[in-house]
């Protein structure tokens, strides 16, 4: 009777983190959109992703989807699994992008109130999604496929956290930007701004970030996700 009421707690507190992980999913995705409908640029990886969906039938959503799907594909070739946390992210994130775009939940912040508006919708998607970023990790389920990429290629090369992820950035810009994805002022400050963002998501979500170099780079970088 004993080990049948621990198993139910037990199922009941991953119920809750499953929850926790989802939400956090919504939220950051909530996030990103309000940055898009800013007019002013996207992040690195929604650069690309709204570049694939110029020259494909996929949508923004589903280019986010399907890039996920891929690069969660390089880094098991890699060594690094997915996890729960990992799948999710690759396909619910993509799913409420569209849903929330699709929906006009969110409206163009030009005809509001012109660059003032627009400034407002990026500097309010940047906090909502540290706060999303908080909420997902807090869940401790994994990280996101664009995470584990590049924790898979700190594991191969030994390089810096930092150095892995400011050289993944810069090319998926890059790239995104060559096939007509929207590089501006949002990128740039996306970039700047999402570090301390995600700090202050943590700190709200009580998230507790171990100093260890194996803790950090599986449980910091997820936040740079889309």
């Amino acid at each position: 009777m004993r080990r049948r009421q621990f198993t139910i707690e037990q199922g009941l507190n991953f119920g809750g983190r499953v929850l926790l992980l989802n939400v956090g999913l919504f939220v950051f995705s909530f996030g990103i959109i309000l940055v898009a409908k800013a007019g002013l640029g996207l992040g690195s990886w929604d650069v690309l992703h709204k570049g694939l969906s110029l020259h494909t039938p996929l949508s923004f959503g589903q280019a986010s989807q399907a890039t996920g799907l891929i690069v969660i594909l390089v880094s098991l070739f890699l060594g690094v699994k997915p996890g729960l946390a990992t799948i999710c992210n690759m396909f619910f994130v993509g799913f409420w992008m569209d849903m929330l775009i699709n929906n006009g939940v969110i409206p163009d912040a030009g005809p509001l109130g012109g660059l003032v508006a627009q400034l407002a919708w990026v500097g309010a998607g940047i906090l909502v999604l540290g706060l999303g970023s908080g909420m997902y990790i807090k869940a401790g389920l994994g990280a996101g496929p664009r995470d584990s990429f590049m924790l898979a290629l700190v594991t191969r090369t030994g390089w810096r956290v930092a150095v892995c992820r400011a050289i993944i950035e810069i090319m998926v810009c890059i790239v995104g930007w060559l096939i007509g994805g929207p590089v501006g002022i949002a990128t740039v400050i996306v970039a700047f701004g999402l570090g301390p963002s995600v700090e202050l998501g943590f700190k709200i979500c009580r998230v507790k970030v171990e100093r260890s170099a194996k803790v950090v780079a599986p449980k910091v970088e997820v936040v740079q996700v889309g």
